[in-house]
Order: structure tokens, then C-alpha cells, then sequence
């Protein structure tokens, strides 16, 4: 007797529809607001009657830009940002249609000295539209996160003496 096999085969199909390539030399970039900040996203409430969180990056972009041209410009103005292994996790800030509230959706993340899924995801595949924003959460490598959540308490960075320093890295090594 042949044992009795059952197999069977699933085929899976995913449609992507293929983005239209912007010129950059024809097409006027818009203007990009990203808000970053450290360990988590800003709260939702931060963005409400006409206000916006005060941590503000302007950049001029396409609809073609990608995450990891986020991560690179963030980097720039950001020198903490440049550690390996830092994350950024991205979502898109946008007015609700039916309330004076906004609403915050996660598009992908990133992580600095590491390629991944998100990297090449673009604004447009996000599903952003001008006038809506971009918040970053930045954590740091070897600064737990704890859960990642949009808005809340903060966590403290005030040192042993209550100082606001903001040290997420160890002191330097001293040979003596």
C-alpha cells in the first residue's frame, strides 16, 4: 500500500501598478513638511487648529521620493540621526474630511545602515496629498522605544540632577 498524499499548490498575485516616473527637471517640486521626533510620533492633537508641532523640517520634493531620501535629508540636519542602526518610522498626518481633526497613519519605516522593505516606498505609493504632512519617530539605537504609539506621555529625559540633557550615547572612553 502507497500512503495517500495530498498537495496542493497556491498561487498568489499581486498587481502593482507601475508609477509614472516624474522629471525632476520639468515637474515643480512641493513643498514637504516632516515634524520628527525622538522615540515616538507627535501626538495627533499637536496638529490641530491650525497649529503644528515647533520640530520642523521644510524640503522641496517630488511625489516620487522615496523613504530613504527622507531618512538621508532627515540625517542631514539631524546628527544623532546618523547612527547605525537608528529607525525612522514615517506616517502621513492628514485632515480628516468630516471633522476639524487630523489623522495619522503609519506609510513605513527605515533604519539607518540597513536596506528593508519600506526603503523605496514613495510618497505617491503612500497614498500622501499635498498640503498633508510627514511625522517621523526617531529611535535612537540602544534607547528602548517600549511600544511605538502615536503621541502620550513623553518619556523624560532630565539626567540624575534633573538637567534636560539629551545623552544617548555613553560618555567617551578615556585611556589613561
Amino acid at each position: 500500500l502507497k500512503p495517500l498524499t495530498m498537495s496542493s499548490n497556491v498561487i498568489s498575485q499581486v498587481t502593482m501598478q507601475q508609477e509614472k516616473a516624474v522629471d525632476r527637471e520639468k515637474v515643480c517640486p512641493l513643498l514637504l513638511r516632516i515634524f520628527c521626533a525622538n522615540a515616538r510620533h507627535n501626538p495627533s492633537n499637536d496638529y490641530s487648529r491650525g497649529n503644528t508641532p515647533a520640530n520642523e523640517l521644510q524640503v522641496y520634493t517630488w511625489m516620487d521620493c522615496t523613504l530613504r531620501e527622507l531618512t538621508g535629508l532627515i540625517k542631514e540636519v539631524n546628527p544623532d540621526a546618523r547612527r547605525r542602526g537608528t529607525t525612522f518610522d514615517f506616517a502621513v498626518v492628514s485632515p480628516d474630511r468630516v471633522t476639524p481633526r487630523y489623522n495619522m497613519r503609519t506609510i513605513g519605516n527605515t533604519e539607518n545602515g540597513m536596506r528593508g522593505v519600506d526603503d523605496g516606498k514613495t510618497l505617491s505609493a503612500c497614498k500622501f496629498e499635498i498640503g498633508d504632512y510627514v511625522d517621523v519617530a526617531i529611535g535612537l539605537p540602544g534607547f528602548d522605544r517600549g511600544p511605538r504609539s502615536f503621541g502620550g506621555p513623553r518619556p523624560s529625559f532630565a539626567g540624575r540632577n534633573g538637567d534636560d540633557r539629551r545623552r544617548f550615547s555613553p560618555p567617551p572612553r578615556r585611556d589613561y
